[in-house]
């Protein structure tokens, strides 16, 4: 047996990757930051397991780290200066959260998820190093897919890419030969098809919405119980309204939390996926909203701006929910 034959432990470790969102990128809440302060985002994120390992989780199971700045210089390979301007732009666009302890107690640091919108999650980006789950793609030669189970996960580590059924790929297709195929070359606009077999397409898209846009083996997942997503299928039409539906519920979050920002001089950040009680609160606003657009129509009322409606509904929601848990906290706190 040769020695070629061996895998060499430099060469795996030369083949794992960070994982970028590209949210980051996408996003006009997240253009305004530096590169270096995306780059560390995706260090910091590399670091959970390591986190994990030090049991550094609080009491609401979130993961925090434990890094002085002479820590995060060495890791950013960024001189003293460089450190606390990436840690405030992190800060200033919610991405990480500074926990003071108190008298010479290191400060706990959370590493806050990107705020994903509709228009991030189905923006079209021609680029051929992006994947859609919202990471930049890094694709892995076959020598390395068996790589332990702690280098293949969601945190920040190794990703392997897939093709669309989870098959590996096939990297020896020669892809200069000519198929002759007449799919070879897809084209999906909508004038390649009757408008009964649009109707067809838009009925299953919307239908069954719930099962490819929520679940944790859905890439970019929306952050929506399954339930949430099939009680709107049920009232739109097309994936296109179906994607504007999301979208007004995602940036009434966005607005409230900002009008939280500015009322407290905080940065807040409303998790909706990580919340069970908030996902039914948001079914149920959505149910109450639905009634009311039923009674109206029942009753010859119109409501001028549906759309307006939802908005204003669903803020009012997040504020009442964000409200309610502080408080409690507040209570807790005072005992």
């Amino acid at each position: 047996m040769s020695e070629e034959s061996f895998y060499k432990a430099k060469e795996i470790y030369g083949e794992t990757f960070y994982q970028l969102p590209k949210v980051l990128f996408t996003n006009p809440l997240y253009k305004g930051i530096s590169n270096d302060a995306k780059v560390a985002y995706a260090l910091l994120k590399d670091r959970f397991n390591y986190s994990i390992r030090n049991n550094w989780v609080d009491e609401n199971d979130n993961i925090y780290f434990i890094f002085t700045n002479d820590e995060l210089m060495s890791l950013l390979s960024s001189g003293n200066q460089k450190v606390i301007k990436i840690k405030k732009e992190l800060d200033s666009v919610g991405l990480l959260l500074q926990k003071r302890m108190g008298v010479n107690k290191p400060n706990h640091l959370y590493l806050l998820r990107p705020e994903v919108e509709a228009t991030d999650v189905y923006k079209q980006v021609n680029s051929s190093n992006v994947d859609t789950s919202g990471n930049v793609k890094i694709t892995l030669p076959e020598t390395a897919k068996n790589t332990s189970s702690e280098n293949v996960d969601t945190s920040g580590n190794v990703k392997i890419t897939r093709n669309l059924y989870l098959q590996p790929l096939d990297t020896n297709i020669d892809t200069n030969i000519d198929t002759n195929i007449d799919t070879a070359k897809l084209d999906f606009s909508s004038k390649n098809f009757s408008q009964s077999e649009i109707k067809k397409q838009n009925e299953d898209l919307v239908s069954n919405a719930y099962k490819y846009l929520t679940g944790e083996n859905v890439d970019n997942s929306m952050p929506f119980e399954p339930e949430t997503i099939q009680l709107i299928s049920y009232w739109v039409r097309t994936p296109e309204q179906m994607r504007s539906f999301i979208g007004i519920i995602l940036n009434a979050r966005k607005d409230i939390q900002a009008d939280i920002e500015k009322q407290t001089g905080r940065p807040v950040t409303i998790i909706m996926d990580t919340e069970p009680k908030l996902q039914k609160g948001i079914t149920t606003t959505l149910r109450r909203y639905f009634n009311s657009m039923r009674n109206t129509d029942n009753k010859n009322k119109k409501i001028n701006s549906p759309e307006n409606y939802l908005y204003i509904s669903m803020k009012n929601y997040f504020g009442y929910w964000y409200n309610s848990v502080m408080a409690k906290r507040n209570k807790e706190a005072s005992n």
